[in-house]
């Protein structure tokens, strides 16, 4: 498996024996919408004749299944002998080897929110909301999941590896959440992605829609993928973000990253949130990643540190959508993080108070996907971290999706979710 610049996977099968073989297959897997319509990238499109892709299956990666006598690996992606460069798990390994060059390993941790929802022929989309009377937040049997899903999920993910920690009804009836063990970016961001296609097949097994829309039944709450993270000495030794004689118990090196995600916190949007309907859960007043700010476990705030320390001294990214890529969520914020410590940038005073309080800022996320992208490619630093070639491809692909999403004539209201919406991401997302 791997995955392309929408976050979705492409893959094959192969007979365990061959697994060492690389395979080949056209670079215009990642110039390609979800729709499958090839976009005009100069160097991976029509006119170098659409050429291959190597990928190169890791061994290491390897683990069990959930598909009857088959194991799952990550390929990387190569193109002409190098490493690709629009390859999105590619770019989370240069914001990684990055760190690594100032003497860090990444650490992340992943929490994947989704709604399940159940066939409704008169619904667009083919789906509906599901009906749970009981439903409460953080439910577990009756109160979380009537379907059975949570459990197959639950044994899916401990009999492939990943790690987890556990998995329960979240906010709104249908909506789940299935939480991750930190650990290196690379493994973490593997599982992340290895989870979203293991509990849609799941899903779909037993006539159900896993979705991870940012936001897909307009009366609920959106769906998130937050991510955590932390710096370990590559050497080893404690957290580097913890520092027990400092204010609040944070490192210099964990304001200056705080500085960093909120400097570039408009430009991160773009990779955070990539599709239309992301931007339907990014508004005021639903705890989701909107005000360019940090707090104190503080939901309010986009840049979230828990009240935790030591080990588990962390960041909490709450900004990315259900439907945002893991490699290039992660790579996005590692990047900017590692801008603010680079530019010696500093995080200020933390957000206080509830749901009702004042933000202490007036930046916030765009409100649109055509806005995200304008702010991510006047970012030219985040641009830069991230890869030439890849923004060029990535802002191509987003630019085709608003052209289409214009093309229907819907006004963009965060008040509903339209049909077009439905039908275009369910599918996928």
């Amino acid at each position: 498996m791997w995955s392309d610049l929408n976050g979705l996977s492409h893959g094959r099968y192969v007979p365990e024996r061959r697994l060492h073989e690389h395979g080949h297959h056209a670079v215009t897997t990642l110039t390609m919408t979800i729709e499958r319509e090839i976009l005009p990238v100069d160097g991976y499109a029509a006119d170098v004749g659409f050429p291959d892709l190597t990928t190169v299956p890791l061994a290491e990666t390897r683990r069990p299944g959930w598909e009857p006598d088959t194991d799952v690996v990550i390929a990387d992606l190569e193109f002409q002998g190098e490493p690709l460069a629009l390859g999105p798990r590619n770019a989370l390994k240069r914001a990684v080897e990055a760190w690594r060059a100032l003497g860090y390993e990444p650490m992340l941790g992943f929490e994947m929110e989704f709604y399940v929802m159940q066939p409704d022929a008169d619904a667009p989309g083919g789906f509906g909301p599901l009906r749970i009377p009981s439903h409460r937040v953080y439910g577990v049997g009756m109160g979380g999941d009537n379907t059975g899903l949570m459990f197959d999920m639950f044994d899916a993910a401990e009999h492939i590896g990943l790690d987890v920690e556990g998995i329960m009804g979240e906010f709104h009836p249908g909506q789940m959440e299935l939480n991750m063990k930190y650990g290196p970016a690379m493994d973490a961001a593997d599982r992340a992605f290895i989870c979203k296609e293991m509990t849609r097949e799941i899903a779909a097994a037993k006539g159900y829609c896993a979705t991870y829309m940012g936001r897909p039944i307009a009366e609920y709450v959106g769906s998130g993928l937050h991510v955590n993270f932390s710096l370990s000495p590559v050497e080893g030794g404690h957290n580097a973000f913890d520092d027990k004689s400092a204010e609040y118990g944070l490192s210099s090196l964990a304001r200056q990253c705080l500085g960093g995600l909120i400097a570039h916190h408009e430009g991160i949007a773009a990779l955070s949130a990539p599709t239309v309907n992301s931007y339907k859960r990014l508004i005021p007043g639903i705890i989701a990643g909107y005000w360019a700010n940090w707090g104190l476990d503080n939901r309010i705030s986009t840049y979230r540190v828990p009240g935790e320390r030591g080990a588990s001294t962390r960041i909490e990214n709450r900004m990315p959508c259900g439907s945002a890529n893991p490699y290039l969520a992660a790579a996005a914020m590692l990047n900017a993080a590692l801008l603010g410590v680079v530019d010696g940038l500093d995080c200020g005073d933390p957000q206080v108070g509830d749901g009702d309080a004042e933000p202490n800022t007036d930046r916030h996320t765009p409100h649109t996907l055509w806005d995200a992208l304008d702010a991510y490619e006047a970012d030219s630093l985040l641009c830069e971290a991230m890869g030439a070639d890849l923004t060029r491809c990535f802002v191509t692909i987003r630019r085709d999706e608003v052209a289409r999403w214009q093309a229907t004539g819907n006004e963009f209201s965060v008040e509903d979710v339209t049909a077009w919406e439905l039908n275009e991401y369910l599918p996928f997302y």
